[in-house]
């Protein structure tokens, strides 16, 4: 198929392989050895991409199958419960593999700010899906290209602010997090506070305050001249 089709590259998703109806199905689609994805990379015969990863020890993994590139990836969150948001895992698994692969992340990214951040973490590039679907169906052609050119220009201006004048002057540097150097999102919030000794008050002031999406968390830190 991937040749028939002259893909320039073959992407595998690897982070919903657990799930039970997976196994079942024919073929079933249960996990693989770093063994048996080496083999479907060099069968594909162009760039191989592993989607799902979310620890150092799965992106070597991937390395060592011949992987050219991973996505550091929880399949928005639904696969398991209490896993962690793909901002806090991506910055040490882009420091474990460094330039030898190329690292795309997704999760909730919505805005060019988001994009700035996810470059700013590590990452290489991003995936975004659910937006291009509402503006696919509400706007077609023009929709899209609409929604291409709004992260284009939010990008170019965080940029701007933050003093990066081209991507790769984009640092780690440039934005903060919170909650004591931690990434939250909405899972990690209910395990960094014991509920019970907080009141429903407080709880409510708590949630106002650090309950936004995953990559709104690292705000930006503006570099004035």
């Amino acid at each position: 198929m991937v040749h028939k089709a002259a893909a320039f590259a073959v992407a595998m998703d690897i982070d919903a392989a657990g799930l039970p109806f997976l196994k079942n199905m024919t073929p079933p689609a249960g996990g693989k050895s770093v063994d048996e994805l080496r083999r479907i990379s060099e069968i594909a015969g162009v760039p191989f991409i592993v989607k799902g990863i979310m620890n150092i020890k799965s992106a070597l993994k991937a390395k060592e199958a011949g992987a050219k590139a991973i996505v550091v990836s929880n399949h928005g969150g639904r696969v398991l419960d209490q896993c962690p948001s793909t901002a806090e895992v991506l910055p040490e698994i882009a420091e474990a593999v460094g330039s030898e692969m190329k690292i795309l992340v997704d999760g909730g990214i919505r805005s060019g700010t988001d994009i700035f951040k996810a470059l700013a973490l590590g990452a290489d590039g991003v995936l975004i899906c659910r937006p291009f679907v509402t503006a696919v169906y509400g706007g077609e052609k023009e929709g899209v290209k609409i929604y291409i050119e709004k992260l284009a220009e939010e990008l170019k201006d965080t940029m701007a602010m933050c003093g990066a004048f081209s991507l790769i002057e984009i640092t780690k540097d440039m934005i903060y997090d919170t909650m004591d150097g931690r990434f939250i999102d909405n899972a990690n919030f209910f395990q960094l506070n014991d509920l019970n000794k907080i009141s429903d008050e407080e709880l409510y002031d708590r949630l106002l305050a650090e309950f936004p999406t995953w990559l709104r968390e690292a705000k930006i830190k503006r570099i004035i001249d």
